[in-house]
């Protein structure tokens, strides 16, 4: 990914935010209560769904009454994963929307890119979707995800602990800026387990993985965890005769095309963020698939996500007495008590820390007969034995 133009675009940002972080904002208190949201609708980091799933929640409470009164409004712009996009897209909700706060992003440069704009600003960010490091090391974001640094230090205590496998190695590619959080997370099972990675390899490259697998068998390994692309990687896993090693992909491979993809007789696990959305009776999962079927949004684990950050903005909002704006939203978001959420592991709060990442743990599932099956379980939230 290029990162072609922040520096002008933040030193730009950050001289707009220095003359508009105290003002008030322009709305009448009757008025429409804006929210922003930085998602990737087009690009290479694509989710549409998230931004729907979120004015679906926003619709529900308007045709109730909306927030004493006032309606919600989603002012959502597509970032394309696109860095100067990104830093215009919260120029503009910051200054020009004026919004209460950021609620249901799904960029993977927006964390990164905007974090020092949302402090300057004194505006909160509850993104649907964090992606980067940085949205889980801020003081004024706080993602209702796991992550994908939590996920693989799940993932690994799954294969060690709940798996039993000795030989634990990884085939991963690593995006840009991902690399120290990838380490942390194998550090952190480190010190969790006492156990070291048999085999790791951080560049899986398209094209034909055999080098990769050859390179797993060598070494031993018994559970091999992988982000890649699915149905290449599993075809030669077959071809190598892999059918002892337990393999462990990532929520970016959770899809029912990627469980068509993998070859019987293999043993391929995912870790979810969310309860598994392709069963729709498990906790939490029956008042999200209600609402995105009503509104012919796609099911899917990053719509669970929009789903989420809405309700937990409108119960917070809900709980406010007063004036809603920027300032009592952030204030009411840095003083929340704790929530319990069904759809995920642990509770989720905001609160005051200069770092968030409340969410914890991990559902898994297994691919059966071209499909996903759910796991008993329930989360799995890596602990000390």
């Amino acid at each position: 990914m290029k990162h072609a133009k922040p520096a002008v675009a933040l030193t730009a940002l950050a001289l707009v935010l220095t003359a508009t972080a105290c003002s008030k904002d322009e709305d009448s208190a009757t008025g429409p209560i804006k929210v922003g949201s930085i998602n990737g609708i087009t690009g290479l980091f694509q989710t549409p769904e998230v931004p729907q799933a979120v004015k679906a929640v926003f619709d529900e409470v308007n045709a109730a009454g909306g927030i004493n009164g006032r309606k919600l409004e989603l002012i959502s712009v597509d970032d394309a994963m696109n860095p100067q996009r990104s830093t215009e897209a919260a120029v503009d909700l910051i200054r020009s929307k004026n919004v209460v706060a950021l609620v249901g992003s799904s960029s993977a440069v927006d964390c990164g890119l905007n974090r020092a704009a949302y402090t300057k600003a004194h505006v909160v960010s509850i993104p649907a979707v964090g992606v980067d490091p940085a949205c889980f090391t801020s003081p004024d974001i706080a993602p209702v995800n796991p992550g994908p640094f939590n996920l693989l230090t799940a993932n690994l205590y799954y294969a060690s602990e709940v798996l039993k496998r000795d030989k634990v190695c990884l085939d991963y590619t690593v995006l840009p800026g991902s690399g120290s959080g990838i380490e942390d997370s194998i550090r952190k099972w480190t010190e969790l387990t006492g156990k070291q990675l048999a085999h790791k390899e951080l560049a899986i490259a398209e094209g034909d993985p055999t080098k990769y697998l050859v390179a797993d068998k060598n070494a031993g390994c018994q559970a091999v965890l992988y982000n890649g692309i699915v149905g290449p990687y599993f075809a030669q896993a077959k071809t190598q005769g892999m059918t002892d090693v337990d393999f462990i992909v990532g929520a970016n491979s959770y899809t029912d095309a990627n469980a068509q993809a993998i070859p019987a007789g293999l043993a391929v696990y995912a870790g979810t963020e969310w309860q598994p959305y392709t069963d729709t009776t498990l906790p939490g999962n029956d008042r999200w698939s209600q609402l995105v079927e009503k509104n012919k949004v796609q099911k899917t684990a990053f719509s669970q996500g929009g789903v989420m950050a809405a309700d937990l903005f409108v119960k917070v909002l809900k709980g406010m007495s007063g004036p809603v704006d920027r300032a009592t939203v952030t204030k009411a978001f840095k003083d929340m008590q704790p929530v319990d959420y069904p759809m995920v592991g642990t509770p989720w709060v905001f609160g005051p820390g200069d770092s968030h990442n409340p969410v914890q743990g991990s559902r898994f599932v297994k691919a059966v007969n071209g499909s996903w099956q759910v796991l008993p379980e329930g989360f799995v939230v890596p602990a000390k034995k």
